[in-house]
């Protein structure tokens, strides 16, 4: 899997697709069991879209500090991973979504670790526009559009949050996942709390009922839908945008900026969250939207690793060396930033990160096997 990642952080669409073939082709074939039967060095990694970039980038520069350790990372979607984590066919399971009242209740066995920020952006592909043009949603209009209630780009009410912009009467082609994605849960989540009519007839989830549009599996998917046709409108995170150069929109956020995504953004999305003393200790809950701040990012979020309480002690230990990596060397901007990611504060989130990790060792042994 080595050969399918970079240390600059980038990755390509061929390379996505052979990492996805590589590892649906040994999980078929065996090579990677049931936790309880997975070697002791060999960790699979595998879910959220979004995340796929710095997997991919922690993954390379793991095995090279650590020989003896493969790691093999795939992008399946969110909802994939949290649930291949908690029955067991995968070692970790990448998420954007928290684990919500519903999945803590569903999948109990799990525990789910922070270990970065990213966000979702909106995407387009508008002809004749300038491609440096910046175009300002906010959540009523972007709902209003994946409502199939506004059908061209020069719709008034896009035209009055871009009064200086010359918008074409072309039709927009709507753009979604059709996998159950984390991706999806956030922006969701942002068109949730900021529209009325969303909140009644549609509402945040992996894979909601989408009203109109086309549906893709992966973010790679998106990303080459709304390239390669005009009048399209997506949304991925910050790590595609960074790849493939794409033209995002700003969102308005709860103090009436319209801001862009980007790593100083949600990095002050992020730590205005951490500064709120009602925030919880075990991370569950969204910062979508509900912070204050001229240079917020309204639509960010924490990224995710799920892991199982109940796997075995030696592949526990390995995976715990890997998260504590993750937790501190890994947040270096070298992966993180160039990866399209903004690191987290680790000191600060020490005393959390411990009453979360303390769960996953020491302890668990429940699946060891004996030698004869």
């Amino acid at each position: 899997m080595g050969s399918m990642t970079r240390l600059d952080g980038g990755f390509s669409g061929r390379r996505i697709l052979m990492a996805a073939f590589l590892f649906c082709t040994l999980l078929m074939a065996g090579a990677f069991r049931p936790t309880g039967s997975l070697a002791a060095s060999n960790i699979t990694i595998s879910g959220s879209s979004m995340l796929f970039p710095l997997e991919q980038v922690w993954a390379l520069a793991y095995m090279k500090q650590h020989p003896g350790v493969h790691i093999s990372v795939a992008s399946t979607g969110s909802g994939f991973g949290i649930a291949n984590a908690a029955n067991g066919n995968i070692t970790v399971g990448a998420s954007d979504a928290y684990l919500t009242k519903e999945f803590r209740q569903r999948y109990a066995n799990l525990v789910s670790v922070p270990i970065a920020f990213d966000d979702a952006q909106v995407i387009y592909n508008i002809p004749g526009l300038d491609k440096k043009t910046v175009l300002n949603f906010d959540g009523k209009v972007l709902a209003r559009i994946y409502l199939g209630k506004i059908r061209f780009w020069n719709d008034r009410q896009i035209r009055a949050l871009n009064p200086s912009v010359s918008l074409p009467h072309t039709r927009i082609r709507v753009v979604h996942r059709a996998d159950a994605s984390g991706t999806t849960f956030v922006f969701t989540d942002y068109l949730n709390q900021t529209s009325r009519e969303w909140y009644n007839q549609v509402g945040r989830d992996m894979s909601p009922a989408w009203p109109v549009g086309s549906g893709y599996n992966g973010s790679d998917a998106v990303v080459a839908a709304v390239m390669s046709s005009p009048g399209s409108i997506g949304y991925v995170g910050l790590g595609w945008v960074m790849e493939y150069h794409l033209t995002t929109g700003a969102l308005k956020n709860l103090d009436g900026e319209f801001v862009r995504g980007s790593v100083d953004t949600i990095r002050a999305a992020g730590h205005a969250a951490l500064k709120d003393p009602s925030f919880p200790d075990d991370f569950n809950r969204s910062i979508v939207w509900n912070i204050h701040g001229k240079n917020v990012y309204p639509d960010a979020n924490f990224e995710f690793w799920m892991i199982n309480t109940n796997l075995d002690a030696g592949t526990m230990k390995d995976v715990r060396n890997l998260l504590m990596w993750a937790l501190t060397k890994g947040q270096a901007p070298q992966y993180t930033v160039k990866s399209g990611f903004a690191p987290l504060p680790f000191r600060p989130l020490k005393p959390r990160l411990d009453k979360i990790i303390n769960r996953l060792l020491p302890g668990n042994g429940f699946n060891e096997r004996s030698p004869g």
